[in-house]
């Protein structure tokens, strides 16, 4: 039971983190230099493959890869057919280039169960992703819908790495907002100003609340995350400042809506944490490509222009 608790918290977490069309899951968690530095790598590798494939991007969310892929075929003349599922519910934004689009993006699929026929793409892709999966089932998926020979690049989290770091920071800014008692403080206070409570009732709880608020101030200057506090921190007075005009109701359910959403940003969180790589996993899964694929693996580290680790990057040597 557990597991499927968690199960349902991860995709909540994915689907609420997509809807906003974000191309990336990871934004500038890396720090300077980290986005530049994988797309460089991603452009250097699909300018070298010839056009007319079909190349699959394993777990796309909305379409970081997929999008560098489009972009270099467009300035390279030719077409690429690309295929990015994800098995959360996605939202990607409108491709700002003319012409159609080379992308095609399918919601709710499972990498352990593939909807495609055997043999169907000539480059399988990914980025952040294939690590989150039951890889047993994922990776003979993978294999099976590729065609013999096909090239392989994939990028995962490195427990090592800065990006894995920061979401362990990341994480405890979640968990330090959640225990602080914001939202027992405004719900409280919310409730209690519905009641028609006497004016030093009210006075209490608003001093309550304005506690808390400023212990997460502080938190914030010292915070890797400081827009946690700020926007729990808004959105709950901005909704409390507005009660008498929109009703406890309005207010209670943004409240509990602002609960959510940071709920979910720990889940995500923690299933990066989960899904992580060390080296020797990274091998590991390179040595299990290698077997399916028939092909040999090479396992690199994908490093910022200041050294530090982002990832493990496995991808096929011919």
């Amino acid at each position: 039971m557990a597991d499927a608790e968690t199960d349902d918290r991860d995709f909540a977490a994915w689907d609420h983190y997509w809807r906003d069309g974000r191309l990336a899951s990871c934004g500038g968690e890396g720090g300077a230099g980290y986005q530049s530095t994988i797309t460089e790598g991603w452009r250097r590798f699909f300018d070298s493959l010839p056009g007319g494939i079909r190349i699959l991007d394993v777990c796309a969310g909305n379409g970081a890869v997929a999008r560098v892929a489009e972009a270099v075929a467009r300035e390279r003349g030719i077409v690429f057919s690309i295929e990015a599922f994800d098995a959360a519910r996605l939202a990607p934004p409108a491709s700002g280039a003319g012409g159609a689009s080379m992308i095609h993006f399918s919601s709710r699929v499972s990498a352990e169960d593939l909807p495609y026929a055997d043999d169907s793409f000539d480059v399988v892709v990914g980025q952040y992703g294939l690590e989150y999966t039951e890889m047993d089932r994922s990776v003979p998926e993978l294999a099976r819908v590729s065609m013999p020979g096909s090239r392989v690049r994939l990028m995962t989290h490195a427990r090592e790495g800065v990006v894995v770091e920061a979401a362990r920071r990341q994480l405890e800014d979640a968990r330090r907002v959640r225990g602080s008692g914001i939202f027992e403080a405004a719900r409280a206070l919310a409730e209690t100003r519905a009641d028609g409570a006497p004016e030093p009732e009210l006075q209490a709880l608003k001093e309550r609340y304005n506690a808390v608020v400023r212990d997460l101030e502080q938190a914030a200057a010292t915070s890797v995350e400081p827009e946690i506090y700020s926007n729990t921190c808004g959105v709950l007075t901005h909704a409390l400042s507005a009660q008498q005009q929109v009703g406890a109701g309005t207010v209670l359910d943004k409240i509990r809506e602002t609960d959510e959403n940071v709920k979910v940003h720990e889940a995500r969180l923690n299933a990066m944490q989960r899904a992580a790589l060390d080296e020797a996993g990274a091998h590991a899964l390179a040595d299990r490509i290698a077997g399916l694929w028939q092909q040999e693996m090479r396992v690199g580290a994908g490093r910022r222009a200041d050294d530090a680790l982002f990832g493990w990057i496995i991808e096929s040597k011919a």
